[in-house]
């Protein structure tokens, strides 16, 4: 018999199915699982995220085209693209990508379109870009004025941000499958019973929620907050723990040579660990999508609170 997370991960790698049906799949896991967090972001998946809520990283990071329309004599019509780096500072800022809170089905439908969907920008920033074109400071077109300007979602991005997040579910489902194939079953594994299990929950949804993510997994959880803070159960001494949770920081290679650094100290932190943050934090090393240095570093300085409350830094 086909389990819960054997059928979500068929979904989830299925070409033909829409992304909806897939995370509602993997919704029945997390239910089963308890695990609030990631139930939570796969609802707000499918019914949208609210005003007040938290964005994931994906939907609200990227430099999107601004396509600028200028009317002039005998009803003649130039259009001109740009991005925010073409735009004098006091302009950038105003016509930042816009948030997309719409439900997935959603944005399936607007990668569909024959046409880029676009966000009209307001009257004002119209005429404070008129007015800064008069001092020559932004792009303009002689004996012509701007009289339209829409941020662009092009549906390639639409597209990249749908295979995305089916790829980000389907990943973490062949790691829930990992730490037990009994995950999602009546009568299996939770959160609140297996550590391994809330610290790949976990981990997932630092990567979904980036620089600004704040997790809580399971009751026991220890609670950290700042940016790019984590919430993850981790016993006292427990290097494995820490290393699987560092995931959500660091790159493969940078997560082998955290290892190394802790081996050479005694699977205890110590000089080469100290060494290592400290090359960290001038950028030496590379890191899981969506998240900077510093917020890298504020999260393993974190990890090893909980796992070495007694090291230094």
């Amino acid at each position: 018999m086909t389990t819960a997370l054997e059928h979500a991960i068929e979904i989830l790698s299925d070409p033909t199915v829409t992304l909806s049906d897939a995370l509602r799949r993997l919704l029945v896991v997390a239910r089963r699982i308890g695990a609030d967090p990631l139930a939570e972001w796969i609802r707000n998946e499918l019914n949208g995220y609210a005003p007040e809520s938290a964005v994931p990283s994906y939907r609200r990071e990227a430099d999107l085209p601004i396509r600028l329309t200028f009317n002039g004599p005998m009803q003649s019509t130039h259009t001109v693209t740009l991005h925010r780096g073409d735009l004098p500072d006091e302009l950038g800022g105003a016509s930042e990508a816009p948030t997309l809170r719409q439900p997935a089905a959603e944005l399936e439908k607007f990668a569909k379109l024959g046409n880029d969907p676009g966000f009209p920008l307001p009257v004002a920033w119209i005429q404070a870009y008129r007015h800064s074109a008069e001092k020559g400071h932004a792009p303009t077109i002689e004996m012509m004025i701007l009289n339209h300007a829409t941020v662009v979602v092009p549906r390639t991005y639409l597209h990249g941000i749908v295979d995305r997040i089916k790829s980000m579910a389907l990943d973490l489902a062949l790691s829930l499958e990992d730490v037990s194939p009994d995950v999602g079953s009546p009568g299996g594994p939770t959160v609140a019973d297996s550590s391994r299990l809330a610290e790949t929950v976990q981990v997932t949804l630092m990567q979904v929620y980036g620089d600004h993510a704040t997790v809580t997994i399971g009751d026991q959880a220890s609670v950290a907050s700042g940016k790019s803070s984590t919430a993850v159960q981790i016993a006292q001494g427990d290097s494995d723990a820490l290393l699987r949770a560092a995931a959500a920081y660091l790159d493969h290679e940078g997560i082998q040579d955290l290892a190394d650094a802790l081996a050479e100290d005694g699977d205890a932190p110590g000089e080469q660990t100290r060494t290592f943050l400290d090359k960290l934090k001038s950028g030496a090393y590379g890191l899981a999508g969506g998240i900077t240095t510093n917020a890298a570093y504020d999260g393993l300085i974190q990890l090893f609170s909980l796992a070495f409350p007694n090291f230094t830094f």
